[in-house]
């Protein structure tokens, strides 16, 4: 007999977690190319005296990125640890 509660709570987890992590990696990819858009969009100051030109919202952008990136990551990684069935063995 299929436990159909049981089935729809696999499915259910399976495309949530999927949407988390495609929107995850594409807010990521969004942040780091608007991150870069800033960058190259920033003025270069013509004097010889070198000054930071950094704008804190690229910082704010690329850190944002690395950190979607980061939890795509974790959450691939979580993935394969929970199909492994080698690392359950105790």
């Amino acid at each position: 007999m299929i436990k159909w509660d049981s089935l729809l709570l696999v499915a259910g987890v399976a495309i949530g977690a999927s949407v988390f992590i495609t929107a995850a990696f594409s807010l990521g990819m969004r942040w780091l190319t608007n991150a870069r858009h800033i960058l190259e969009t920033t003025e270069k100051s013509p004097s010889l005296e070198v000054r930071d030109s950094t704008n804190p919202l690229e910082v704010v952008f690329r850190v944002g990125a690395y950190v979607m990136f980061t939890i795509c990551a974790a959450s691939v990684l979580y993935g394969i640890y929970l199909i492994v069935p080698y690392f359950h063995m105790g």
